[in-house]
């Protein structure tokens, strides 16, 4: 448990809920308002990055850790996140531009989305809630919060002992 007493599956569902909701308010934004359109898509770019970060970071090595055959599907959600990654710069390209349609790489985006988050929490996010002592949850939180470590910081399972 984290230190809110919210399993982390929760944590990181919710996550997944105030991120879709920013992007759901940059797709309501008319592409006239480029300003606007820009500033809802950076904060979803960034909180979406964040997201990324704490699970590569911090979540996927745990869970492989413990079982090498969870790797084919850490290796398949970091191509998502390879890809998601890719659409997220071609929007930005396209944003820069001025008004532009970001239309048919927004329905990629959420069809990369909904199916990669949809398997993290049916499949990957219960193993946290078992597996996850209270200090690593809080670390997990507190990623989602501000920042992931750097490359030189301990990793969770570091952090842990």
């Amino acid at each position: 448990m984290n230190d809110s007493g919210e399993p982390p599956s929760q944590v990181l569902s919710s996550d997944h809920r105030e991120i879709d909701r920013t992007f759901e308010e940059f797709q309501a934004t008319p592409p006239a308002a480029t300003g606007r359109r820009t500033e809802l898509f950076d904060r979803f770019a960034t909180d979406l990055r964040r997201h990324i970060a704490v699970e590569e970071q911090l979540l996927f090595p745990v869970f492989v850790e413990g079982e090498p055959s969870r790797r084919l599907l850490v290796d398949l959600m970091l191509d998502e996140h390879r890809r998601i990654e890719e659409v997220l710069q071609e929007i930005h390209r396209r944003l820069d531009t001025g008004p532009a349609s970001t239309g048919d790489l927004e329905s990629e985006l959420l069809n990369v989305l909904w199916a990669h988050n949809a398997r993290e929490e049916e499949s990957v996010y219960p193993w946290f809630d078992a597996h996850l002592s209270s200090q690593q949850a809080r670390t997990v939180k507190r990623g989602l919060r501000e920042s992931v470590p750097t490359n030189n910081e301990p990793r969770l399972e570091e952090r842990d002992a």
